[in-house]
């Protein structure tokens, strides 16, 4: 679609300061809460939407996409009008954001109930019959009510259809994004965030469960040491210390055998391949012992940095970023899809 093509269409269903100011027909849903204030900020709302409107077109034909998108979402935000509903659905749908358009379109035949002409209604259902195919549902579930929850770190009010959406657990309605691999966040006062990293395609629909542990929680729980791994660590070493005194030993007695005159031969043979034994077995225990200590000194190290992240903030320091994880990955169930929970 040329940016003329468009500009053309924007222009068809445009929207006239009158209609900016209009409220929304009778009976259309309200706007959804966190997405749109419907209050204006000031007495001269309607006159500041009209010219983020106006700029919106400009930008566009222009085809930077992205600032002519914020323009018409600014104007929104100002005087409401299903209207602008569309120019966003097209603006998205020429990004290829389909979750983006599809929530657009979505609410503007919703909220533009019978004002919307049959023609434009079945212009706006097929674009609707292409995107539905191209996004994916993801349902999310938290074990405490209330909770914030965020979609790539942004409100989840922003990425779904409904618009009664609180943004808060349990959700009303699936999350819809795009393809491809997002985060999955919930945060809430009091308790440690949690996360889940999920990979979707079109017409997946995915199960997410995420569980927040609080703070005290977290700090009541005992400390987590491989202590099997640290004792594996010690009996590799004390047997590579045995098998090094018992190659020392031997050696000592088979250069002692060497020095003796008339010295059997096949005696020496036997002595020497027993003292190459024991080095073997010393090298390769010592070798093991390292190795097995290493990895415990990781998982103690780690299981102990982990622990130490779901600890309260001191006094005057920065709450624990978003993201940030109590427990080692695990696999949630779901279904055409994987989510890994952190």
């Amino acid at each position: 679609m040329t940016a003329l093509a468009l500009s053309g269409a924007l222009a068809v269903m445009g929207v006239p300061s009158t209609i900016l100011a209009a409220p929304p027909p009778a009976g259309a849903a309200p706007a959804p809460r966190g997405a749109v204030d419907a209050k204006p900020e000031s007495g001269d709302a309607v006159e500041r939407a009209r010219v983020h409107y106006e700029r919106g077109i400009q930008l566009f034909n222009e085809d930077n996409y992205d600032a002519s998108l914020f323009e018409f979402e600014r104007a929104f935000k100002l005087a409401p009008s299903y209207k602008i509903l569309y120019n966003m659905g097209r603006i998205q749908r020429q990004q290829n954001n389909y979750a983006a358009a599809l929530r657009s379109y979505t609410r503007y035949l919703r909220e533009g109930g019978a004002a919307v002409s049959a023609e434009r209604r079945a212009e706006v259902e097929a674009e609707l019959a292409v995107l539905k195919p191209r996004v994916a549902a993801v349902k999310v579930t938290v074990n405490i009510d209330g909770a914030s929850i965020y979609a790539d770190d942004i409100p989840v009010c922003t990425a779904t259809i409904e618009s009664t959406c609180v943004g808060k657990s349990p959700l009303q309605a699936p999350i819809v994004v795009n393809g491809g691999r997002h985060k999955i966040t919930a945060t809430m006062t009091g308790y440690a965030p949690a996360t889940a990293l999920v990979s979707v395609v079109g017409s997946d629909t995915l199960e997410v469960k995420l569980e927040l542990v609080s703070y005290t929680q977290a700090a009541a729980a005992p400390r987590r040491v491989p202590w099997g791994g640290w004792a594996a660590t010690g009996a590799l070493a004390v047997g590579a210390g045995v098998f090094g005194y018992l190659t020392l030993s031997q050696s000592a007695k088979l250069d002692d055998a060497r020095a003796q005159p008339n010295a059997d031969a096949d005696a020496l043979d036997a002595r020497a391949s027993r003292t190459k034994t024991f080095g073997i077995l010393a090298d390769g225990l010592t070798v093991a012992a390292v190795v097995v200590g290493v990895v415990s000194l990781y998982y103690t190290v780690k299981w102990g940095r982990v622990l130490d992240e779901s600890q309260p903030p001191p006094p005057g320091a920065s709450a624990a970023p978003k993201g940030a994880h109590v427990s080692g990955p695990r696999l949630t169930p779901t279904s055409n899809g994987a989510a890994f929970t952190f």
